[in-house]
């Protein structure tokens, strides 16, 4: 199977699984030095996340404002496994969400409990690799059983919620990304950075054994594609 029809098989759940048995096999195997770990892990993971999207964006000549670190997000959801609403457009935009696909997923495979320290962690850092200048505040999270994740998009203030809507669906094909690259770059930087906090042999020990319990789960043609999918530079657009 080519790459492009395999891509059309990967989605939320892919990923919010592999983060979750990520963080799962660290902390299970090496407690608190694992846990360390995936939080430096998470923390790069969003941060070039977000720089790849100011890439895109000052390739257009466009400032790096909270405006366009939407406008620019790699993330798209056509099946609407998430759903958000506005909750203000001024002084600052504010959105709900009140459903989120990774949360649903970690509950329906028992993952919660691993899947929150991603959450909790990694927004903060997409808008950081974006501009540094940038801050999101966020309030209550369904990962923590608070009904809906709030948003506040500090000096973002929106006059015409349609006409950034517009703006938002114009840009989707050609600065986002599907699931497998997602899944890909989570490995990769995954691996890269649980080997540098624990060592080789340690790290090659938790990653494996997530891989492998996502294969029980997914199948080996999925985990194939993602490994091979991993091996690519992720700092580029």
């Amino acid at each position: 199977m080519e790459r492009f029809e395999a891509a059309k098989n990967f989605y939320i759940e892919d990923h919010a699984v592999l983060m979750a048995l990520f963080t799962k096999s660290a902390m299970e195997k090496y407690a608190g030095r694992g846990e360390k770990a995936i939080l430096r892990a998470i923390a790069v993971y969003g941060r070039e996340r977000g720089l790849r999207a100011a890439m895109r964006c000052v390739s257009d000549n466009e400032s790096l404002s909270m405006e366009n670190y939407i406008l620019y997000g790699e993330w798209y959801d056509p099946k609407g496994a998430s759903k958000s609403e506005i909750a203000a457009l001024a002084p600052d935009y504010r959105t709900n969400m009140t459903v989120c696909g990774w949360c649903e997923t970690w509950i329906e495979h028992g993952l919660l409990e691993y899947g929150r320290v991603y959450c909790e962690n990694v927004d903060e850092n997409l808008v950081y690799g974006f501009n540094p200048e940038l801050k999101l505040v966020m309030g209550k999270m369904l990962s923590h059983g608070e009904g809906v994740c709030e948003f506040c998009w500090t000096g973002c203030r929106l006059e015409d919620a349609s006409e950034f809507s517009r703006k938002r669906h114009e840009k989707i094909p050609r600065v986002t990304r599907d699931f497998l690259y997602h899944c890909g770059h989570l490995t990769s930087t995954f691996r890269r950075e649980i080997l540098v906090e624990l060592g080789l042999l340690k790290g090659d020990e938790i990653i494996s054994s997530a891989l492998e319990e996502y294969e029980k789960i997914f199948g080996a043609e999925k985990r194939s594609y993602i490994a091979n999918e991993s091996l690519q530079n992720f700092l580029t657009i």
